[in-house]
């Protein structure tokens, strides 16, 4: 990649917490720089000792930890999926969504004198992005949240039981949870709300710049329908999500502590807290594509009834017979030509999402659902479930 396509904004978010994180210990930085080694490396990290160290130092009962382990899919779901698909968006989300905010400098939409501010904007977001007080940050409040659970008692916050000991001791293997295991999570989605907060905050600055929409544009979101580019490249960001809430899903069924709520709520909240983390940004340009199509749509409707009683004049009054052939004549396909624009403006939507782009994002953070209903869950009661579903 050239220094100048990194100066116009390509790799914006693909830092952020926790990626800088090695910095503070006086590694080189990135210490890891392909995904791949990053995401092996939180495996080896967040997932693996945990079964190691219910092995090597069991808490009371090696065959019944490993066991509740083994059927504990809420810990492999977060740590063993979640973490490396969090990770791996990091390039794969994060890049794209660089790719998205800079196609606004050569898309014609903004005034030439906004591009350089738009430039500016993309270095203020890229620092804000890569500060090592966000680093810091997000490193103190994921172990303030721990540091809260212990003050609040361990065995009230329903831990697995392969963490415990005793009344309110953890094993080994819970104590790497807890000091290692979770702050690493909790760094990885805290880390992707700063980028998100971000995200919007530039996307603001951006819908402030005095865009050019053109309201009869094709792509119904005058000329803002390359932003559900963005939507769609959270969905690997969605899926991490997904997984987390999946492996609740899948606990809560395996231990036949399931409600008539239990799967709306967590379906719904997953789905509703993508939505909100992943489209909700883009609505900071809905005032301005109101005010675009309200200030244009009602002129473009005067031309079409202009347009309207000229062709009906020329070609609906008088005799029939001195009526030439119809369906040969120009004004037809000027008419159809004028009419296609106008229907164009009045179908103008005013958030930049396409109904594709959403399923995308709500297939990738529902697909773990399926995976953690086939897992915990009889086969024939998933089938019939999902008959249930579409009859």
């Amino acid at each position: 990649m050239t220094n100048e396509a990194k100066a116009e904004g390509h790799d914006l978010f693909e830092w952020g917490p926790p990626r800088g994180l090695p910095g503070f210990v006086r590694l080189s930085v990135p210490a890891l720089p392909t995904v791949r080694s990053r995401a092996l490396l939180a495996l080896a990290i967040g997932w693996l000792p945990l079964l190691l160290l219910i092995l090597l130092v069991p808490g009371h009962d090696r065959a019944s930890d490993l066991r509740d382990f083994l059927r504990d899919l809420g810990t492999h779901a977060r740590f063993a999926f979640a973490v490396p698909i969090l990770l791996v968006a990091h390039v794969e989300t994060a890049r794209r969504l660089g790719v998205v905010v800079r196609h606004f400098a050569i898309s014609g939409l903004l005034p030439s004198d906004a591009v350089e501010r738009l430039r500016s904007e993309l270095a203020s977001a890229r620092a804000a992005v890569r500060a090592p007080s966000a680093e810091l940050l997000v490193l103190l409040l994921a172990y303030a949240f721990i540091l809260w659970l212990f003050a609040t008692g361990i065995s009230t916050h329903g831990l697995p039981a392969w963490t415990i000991v005793g009344q309110g001791r953890l094993s080994v293997a819970g104590w790497w949870h807890m000091l290692v295991s979770l702050p690493i999570l909790l760094m990885l989605l805290m880390g992707w709300f700063w980028r998100i907060l971000l995200w919007t905050r530039l996307l603001y600055k951006v819908a402030a710049m005095d865009l050019r929409l053109i309201v009869a544009h094709p792509d119904n979101a005058g000329g803002l329908g390359f932003l559900a580019q963005s939507v769609r490249a959270f969905g690997t960001f969605a899926m991490g999500i997904g997984c987390i809430a999946a492996g609740r899903f899948a606990n809560v069924h395996l231990h036949g502590a399931t409600t008539p709520l239990t799967g709306s709520f967590l379906i719904g909240g997953t789905v509703a807290l993508v939505l909100l983390l992943c489209v909700a940004p883009l609505g900071v340009f809905w005032p301005v594509m109101a005010r675009a199509w309200r200030r244009n749509a009602m002129h473009y409707g005067a031309l079409a009834v202009a347009l309207g009683r000229s062709f009906e004049g020329r070609w609906f009054d008088g005799p029939a017979e001195e009526q030439p052939d119809l369906l040969s004549a120009p004004d037809f396909s000027a008419a159809a030509d004028l009419y296609g624009v106008v229907s164009n403006v009045y179908a103008m939507r005013f958030l930049p999402v396409d109904l594709r782009s959403l399923l995308i994002l709500l297939a990738a953070s529902l697909a773990p659902f399926l995976v953690a209903m086939f897992l915990s869950m009889p086969t024939a009661m998933v089938l019939q479930e999902l008959k249930g579903m579409v009859l």
